[in-house]
This record gives C-alpha cells, sequence and structure tokens, in this order.
C-alpha cells in the first residue's frame, strides 16, 4: 500500500476488515485474546470491534469465540453477481440440471479450497445437497481438480505446495506427484472427477469456467450418487460439463481460439 493510500485508512476499519478475513478462515473460530495477540492490538479494541460485528450480524459468538455468519457470504455473493458469474450461469446450470438429472453446482476457489456460490437440486428423490458457503478441499474436489489444471504454471505451483493433501478415505490424492499425473489427465480430457475422494459413494464432474484472459474463475460441477452417477456414463456428463462451462466462459469473454493456441 502506498504513503498516500495509508493516509486515508481508518485503523479500526482496517483492524476490523482483517479480523473478519482471519475468522473466515478459522473453522474452530477465535476468542477476543486469540485476535488480539495475532494482531497486537489491545484487548479492549479488539472486544469493541468484535462487538459492533456481533450488532451488524457478520460474527456470533459461541462458548467465548466467535465465527463468521452467512451474512458475510451475502456480500461476497452479490459482488460475484454483478461481475456476472453467478447471473451468467443460472440458467446454463437449469439445462444442465435437466439433460443429466442431478445436482448441479458452481464456485470459486478461495485461497486453497472452493468456495460453493449456486446450486440447482437434482430432481430425483435422493440427491446431494450442502450449503451455499461450503468450501470443499481444491485436492479431494472435482472443481478444485478443474480449476487448479487450468491456472498458470506458477500459480498452479504455489497452490499445491500449500496443500496438505489430508487423507479422507483411500481415494483421495495423497501427494503432489499424484495430484500433477491428474492434472495432466484433466488438460486433456476437459474435466475433472471426485470418485468419492473426500466423502464415500459420492461422484462429482467438474469443468472449468474461464474468463477474458483464459483464466479459471470458477468451476460448474455435477454431483450425485456412484450408482445411479455410473449408470449414467461419466464420460456423458463430462461433456455436457464441459458444454456448459464452455458457454458460460464464452460469456465472461473466453476465447476459445486463443486457449487452442496455448495448448499447442
Amino acid at each position: 500500500m502506498s504513503a498516500k493510500a495509508e493516509r486515508y485508512i481508518i485503523p479500526n476499519i482496517a483492524r476490523a476488515l482483517k479480523i473478519l478475513e482471519l475468522l473466515a478462515k478459522l473453522e474452530k473460530g477465535a476468542s477476543i485474546s486469540e485476535i488480539a495477540a495475532r494482531f497486537d492490538i489491545p484487548v479492549n479494541s479488539t472486544f469493541r470491534i468484535i462487538k459492533s460485528l456481533e450488532a451488524y450480524g457478520y460474527v456470533e459468538e459461541e462458548n467465548r469465540r466467535y465465527f463468521t455468519t452467512p451474512r458475510l457470504l451475502y456480500l461476497g455473493y452479490a459482488g460475484l453477481s454483478k461481475k456476472g458469474l453467478v447471473q451468467n450461469s443460472v440458467d446454463v446450470m437449469h439445462i444442465l440440471r435437466d439433460e443429466i438429472n442431478e445436482t448441479i453446482m458452481i464456485g470459486t476457489m478461495v485461497s486453497n479450497e472452493v468456495v460453493i456460490i449456486e446450486q440447482l437440486p437434482s430432481f430425483e428423490y435422493i440427491k446431494f445437497t450442502i450449503e451455499i458457503g461450503h468450501r470443499v478441499p481444491v485436492h479431494a474436489s472435482a472443481p478444485g481438480k478443474a480449476i487448479l489444471a487450468y491456472m498458470p504454471e506458477t500459480e498452479k505451483q504455489a497452490v499445491i505446495d500449500h496443500l496438505s493433501f489430508e487423507r479422507f478415505n483411500d481415494k483421495t490424492i495423497p501427494s503432489q506427484s499424484d495430484m500433477l499425473d491428474e492434472i495432466e489427465e484433466i488438460r486433456t480430457s476437459g474435466y475433472s472427477v471426485d470418485n468419492g475422494e473426500e466423502i464415500t459413494g459420492i461422484i462429482c464432474v467438474a469443468a472449468p469456467i474461464l474468463d477474458y484472459r483464459n483464466y479459471p474463475v470458477a468451476s460448474v460441477w455435477m454431483t450425485g450418487p456412484d450408482y445411479r452417477v455410473k449408470s449414467k456414463g461419466i464420460e456423458t456428463i463430462g461433456d455436457a460439463v464441459i458444454a456448459a462451462a464452455s458457454k458460460i466462459s464464452k460469456r465472461l469473454g473466453q476465447d476459445d481460439q486463443i486457449l487452442k493456441k496455448q495448448s499447442l
């Protein structure tokens, strides 16, 4: 930040934003003393900021620990909508859902996770749904792998270097080398598959959504029980998901001719 920009910064607003960013990353929340120590600010100041955020509904308290609330998600969701991602995706998601009759989701990467920002549930009696705002790990999710596969090399490697490769079951990708091998396969097929790598029995098939720079800003994917997805054909579903992602990408200005040249 430049010295000129710093002149206009209001310290407590800056602190509040930093606290929100911290709490958004902490699954177990944080106490006031932990937050104060993290940012080296007085406990009294931290208390006042937290209570202000709580009064406006951005954080909530449980057992003297503080967590972000869905209200924070609404701001991010509105921002994404204004940029055109959600607005340009919903009708395409409807078509895809009607075509394969499985739950369709769209999400974007935040740090080393994918945040779900919209979903359309299947019409099937047994279906998979999840809360908007839920985060899924990059290495054990189809959307995470799809986005990662189309990132610039340096950024891709930086993300991979910071992955913990937590094992959820014996199908979870266990290492960097295995991840890189799978990424090559995704670049060839155009879609990625999560074959129950986080949740046993649930399959996801995803494709990246690219913007005008051919940068993977998001992913669209299908989620359903393995017995039904396999009967419908993963390759067939993959082709349908690619077509949907391509349509959304073109609305965001993606140039597939440039992408073809880059792949040569």
